[in-house]
């Protein structure tokens, strides 16, 4: 059968949790912008892709403990999503690729975490022919002790598939995509500390490029190519 975009979670999910680690540590860059008195840590980490197995994401405070993902679809952009709670279904056989963005926001005074949020304007900039249409859409990362997490997702529950057609909806899944442009904002700033350019595959999620409107980024790994 054909991709079926109603089985895609093509959304960006927002977790809000302060300390959240992946399941898997992966490969990971680390970017540190100085705005407003303020030194934010922004590291991204890239898990290796799931192939048909449950989204979980763990909480630094007990890291033995895996807790799942609720599913969300393009139709619930921007409303939050942790642990199955209600209606929410967790995702049991994600196939598709993470991101877990971590922010650490410190005074530059005294090295103390900050209060506050991170605001997030995301916008699809182009996508794969076929794909449903998203508009644009904001969300906010609540700063706890001065951190704060994100995870987005790119990719579709099989579960809901017979067993004999889950190979071939992942060979045609492979061949959706869809570009993201991310603003961020430290709390109620009307100018972005930084924009963040998404490439999001079921294989891969990718940063494709990382530019400071403010002239706020003061160190990046990896470094510009």
């Amino acid at each position: 059968m054909g991709f079926d975009p109603r089985l895609a979670l093509t959304a960006m999910l927002t977790v809000l949790w302060s300390g959240l680690s992946a399941t898997a540590a992966g490969l990971n860059s680390l970017y540190e912008f100085r705005i407003a008195e303020c030194s934010i840590k922004m590291r991204i980490m890239f898990p290796p892709s799931y192939e048909g197995k449950r989204l979980e994401v763990h909480r630094s405070s007990n890291p033995g403990k895996a807790v799942c993902v609720a599913r969300q679809t393009d139709s619930q952009a921007g409303t939050q999503t942790g642990t199955q709670t209600g209606t929410q279904k967790c995702v049991e056989r994600f196939v598709g690729a993470i991101a877990v963005v971590e922010f650490a926001v410190t005074r530059l005074v005294n090295g103390k975490p900050a209060a506050g949020s991170i605001r997030e304007v995301v916008t699809v900039v182009d996508q794969s022919p076929g794909m449903p249409t998203r508009p644009p859409f904001e969300m906010s990362v609540k700063l706890i002790e001065g951190l704060g997490s994100d995870l987005q997702a790119y990719g579709y529950d099989e579960d809901p598939l017979p067993p004999s057609e889950r190979a071939a909806e992942r060979e045609m899944a492979k061949q959706t995509w869809r570009r993201y442009r991310q603003e961020l904002f430290l709390n109620d700033d009307q100018r972005p500390f930084a924009v963040v350019q998404w490439m999001h595959t079921t294989s891969a999620i990718r940063v494709v490029g990382v530019e400071d409107p403010a002239g706020s980024l003061t160190y990046r790994n990896p470094p510009t190519p």
